[in-house]
Parts: structure tokens; sequence; C-alpha cells
């Protein structure tokens, strides 16, 4: 698809990819058919439009226009050292954000792709912003792999691979508005993690994690093993607290041999926890909040598309009712044209969210015509 209000040859483009499809060939016809467009790509754990949901499919999303700058980049080897991989990923940064102001175009945000195994999205999103500036916004997803839990790559140029990350900075004179929400509840009395280490809790309430979580699913009539444990992990995440309220969530991804919990991205220890439930009403109205907050933050002016990163676990609790989620993204921006994935990992830093890396969330972006 292209996008509304927008035309011309296009210079950026988004493709989301089922894992059934070989993420090197989609690449490779994706830019026989866009040739001089700067594509990213990632495996997806499911792929949407605004015309609905789909599973085995590809989604694209190509943006023409004259007026927008834009920086890209692709690094390797995140979970090595994310820090030189962050460095990597923002070079050139500072001298492209001067060039750019002197053309009127001094709103940026960085879109940004990463391998959704890596266990350190959240330290690549703080490297981002360290080498990018203190207000840029930065969006986007952790590839997923249908919950398979196996392989999640992501693609730019003439790369394609695991454990790496693409982005682009991308300047304009518009900001491009975005709005988070997840809509979740605490479905367990607050935890506290009494044992952990970055993306590994080894103990809540001084109890091994896995236990806790398995005498939880005892309640929902689920015998839980650690062989069996992923996709009840992902309807069922672990939401971390500010004050009195749960302020985001984290996904556990696996066990260790003493019943610790491995996570997508890291708990500190000391940190009060809740395991999450999801009820689909609650989760439909925060996906609305999500896109009003976007529309609000675009400003005045036409909307010429929609980026939505959207977790994996609430296209599990949604299921066939996730078109409402899309309608409720298509309320909002009516006619214009939405590409999305199922994510292992949303990332949204903006005005009033530094944290930036997030799980069952619904983060939506809405490009400026």
């Amino acid at each position: 698809m292209a996008l509304k209000g927008l035309t011309g040859e296009p210079k950026l483009g988004w493709v989301f990819s089922s894992p059934k499809h070989e993420l090197a060939t989609v690449m490779s016809v994706a830019q026989a058919v866009a040739p001089g467009c700067e594509l990213f790509a990632s495996h997806t754990a499911g792929e949407f439009t605004e015309r609905g949901a789909m599973r085995g499919g590809v989604v694209v999303l190509l943006l023409a226009s004259d007026s927008l700058m834009f920086q890209t980049a692709v690094a390797a080897e995140l979970s090595v050292d994310p820090a030189a991989a962050a460095s990597a990923l923002t070079q050139g940064f500072a001298a492209l954000a001067k060039e750019a102001s002197t053309k009127g175009l001094g709103l940026s945000t960085t879109v940004l792709l990463l391998d959704g195994l890596t266990g350190v999205g959240e330290q690549l999103v703080q490297g981002i912003r360290n080498g990018t500036r203190l207000f840029q916004q930065i969006v986007g997803g952790a590839a997923g792999d249908d919950g398979q839990f196996k392989a999640t790559p992501v693609a730019a140029r003439d790369h394609v691979g695991v454990d790496s990350a693409v982005l682009a900075h991308i300047f304009d004179k518009r900001p491009w508005g975005v709005g988070l929400d997840h809509g979740l509840r605490p479905a367990t009395p607050k935890m506290t993690v009494t044992k952990g280490s970055g993306s590994v809790i080894a103990k809540l309430d001084n109890r091994p994690a896995f236990e806790v979580y398995r005498e939880y699913a005892k309640t929902k009539g689920v015998e839980l093993t650690p062989a069996t444990s992923g996709s009840f992990f992902i309807a069922n995440e672990l939401g971390v607290y500010f004050l009195d309220g749960v302020h985001h969530a984290r996904a556990p991804v696996g066990v260790g041999e003493n019943g610790e919990l491995h996570l997508i991205a890291s708990i500190k220890e000391g940190a009060s926890v809740c395991i999450l439930d999801g009820e689909p009403d609650a989760m439909i109205e925060a996906c609305t909040r999500a896109a009003t907050q976007a529309r609000q933050n675009v400003g005045e002016g036409p909307v010429a598309g929609v980026l939505v990163f959207d977790c994996i676990c609430r296209g599990m609790i949604l299921g066939r009712d996730f078109q409402r989620e899309i309608d409720a993204v298509r309320a909002v921006f009516p006619e214009v044209p939405v590409a999305g994935f199922l994510t292992y990992g949303e990332i949204a830093r903006f005005r009033g969210r530094n944290e930036g890396w997030h799980n069952t969330t619904s983060v939506v972006v809405a490009i400026p015509a």
C-alpha cells in the first residue's frame, strides 16, 4: 500500500512478513518492486492492515515524500554488546539533525525493528536515546515468529539476520504522532522480586518464580510445565508497578533449571509486580485511547498513514475479536492506510513515556501527510 496524500516514488518502506516466508526472499521481491526505496523488514507473530488481520501473509507500507530527510542504519550482535550496537545505529545522527534543522525539518522520529529474542531491547532503546537527543521519539517493534520463540530476524539493505536491529531516523516538519496503552489488570496480589538480575527473575516473595506461575495457572485449570509454559506466559505477563498502578508489562519467555523466569526485558530486584490478565473490552478501549493520543500528538492537518505495533499476547487474548482493535484504530483514522504486526515487544518513547520498551501494549504511530 502507499500512503494517502503522498505522491511520487516511494523513499521509505516497512515490510512485515509471516515467518512462513523466507525473509531474504521477501526482501528481494520487495526491492525489485520498489527499486531505490529504503526498506525495513521483520518476521512477525501476525500481520494486519486496515482491511483486517491475517496469518501467513506479507504487509507492506511505502512512504513517498519530497520534504523528508532520513538516515538508515543496521547493527548486528546486539546481545554481545548492545551499547556498541546503539552507537553504530546512531553514528552521524547529530550531523544530519543539524542539516535537517536548516531546512525546517526540526522534528525527528526513529523507527526501529529488532530481533525479539535478544533480551536487550530495553538497553538498545536507551542507547539510541543517548546517541540521538533528549526529546527524540523512538517507535517500533520486536520481530516475532508466530509464538515459536526460535528465530526472529530483521532486514534492511543487504542485511538479513537474527541478533540484529534496523532503523530509520526520520526528520519532518510536522511531528509523527505516537500513542500507547494496554488496558490490562492485575490478576494476583502485588508481589516483590526478591531475587533477580537483568532479564532473569529467580524468586517472587522468596518463592521460585515459576512455582508462583504454576500455582496461578492451577486457578485457571491449567497444569503448567516448563515445556508447555510459552503460550500461558504470553497471555499472562508480569505487570510492573509504579507507585500504586501497573506502569508496564514484561513477558516471560522461558524457565530455567531452578525455576527462574527468563524475560524479554529486565525487571529490577525489589520491584513490585503482579500477573496480568486481559479483558477484551478493556483492551479495545485502551487501543482507542492509544489511537486518540496519536491523533492528538500528530497535530492539526491530514494523516497519510498509520503504523501499529501490537503485542502477540493481545492477539492471543482477543483471538477472533482482534478485528475490534483494528476497527478502533480505523475509527480514529478513517480512510487512512494502516499497517502493523504482532510483536515480541513494543517500542514507544515519546513525550511523557521515557522508558521506551513495552510489552502487552498497542503502539499507534500517525504519519503526517
